[in-house]
């Protein structure tokens, strides 16, 4: 395959194109996210599979965690990861939920969000409503905003996300059971490419 070419089945590689659309350079990611997915891969399929994703996205793997890069090239580089990892971890869909929640447990371990998991206190609520301005240190596009409708359910809405629901799933479960809480169950709604609701709850 040449350099910089991705291998993804039809319906996938229109999905990436679709979102490639709606993105530009200007809309930037923290190195941390690259570095997590090739993680991710790495951890199943071991240097040789990295090594696969690098060639097919062009990229290469210098990417420093604290850095803003295009977010175009993560775009590339977390859909060839997930189609690498989608026979390990059962499909596609999996394996994108399995790179969000290597994302936020990278973010929440950074230094950028140290400050918010502190102010949380392993309260999930006010650590959900603290989600905003950790994506903003992290993401220069988007918006989140948090509705609750019980003591231990809510629901996330997202504007301009640019990734597929099963990565925001995987991020929101991460993010929850970071807290202790038990039974946590994250289920996203697509309204539109760039807009989705997520209902969340735990025990």
């Amino acid at each position: 395959m040449p350099q910089g070419t991705l291998d993804l089945p039809e319906d996938i590689a229109r999905d990436l194109t679709a979102r490639l659309g709606v993105t530009n350079d200007e809309d930037t990611s923290r190195g941390m996210f690259f570095l997590g997915a090739l993680d991710a891969v790495r951890f199943q399929g071991g240097e040789k599979a990295v090594a696969s994703i690098l060639e097919q996205t062009g990229e290469t793997a210098d990417y420093v965690s604290t850095q803003a890069y295009p977010f175009p090239r993560f775009l590339r580089l977390a859909f060839a990861a997930a189609w690498q990892l989608a026979p390990q971890v059962g499909d596609f869909d999996a394996a994108m939920r399995q790179i969000g929640t290597q994302a936020m447990l990278d973010f929440l371990h950074s230094m950028f969000a140290r400050e918010l998991v502190q102010q949380a206190g392993g309260d999930p609520k006010r650590l959900m409503e603290s989600m905003q301005t950790g994506y903003r240190l992290a993401l220069n596009f988007g918006e989140r905003t948090v509705e609750w409708v019980g003591p231990t359910a809510g629901r996330i809405s997202m504007m301009r996300t640019l990734m597929p629901v099963p990565y925001n799933e995987g991020i929101l479960r991460a993010a929850l059971e970071v807290t202790g809480v038990r039974d946590v169950q994250v289920k996203g709604h697509a309204r539109s490419i760039m807009e989705a609701v997520y209902d969340i709850s735990w025990s």
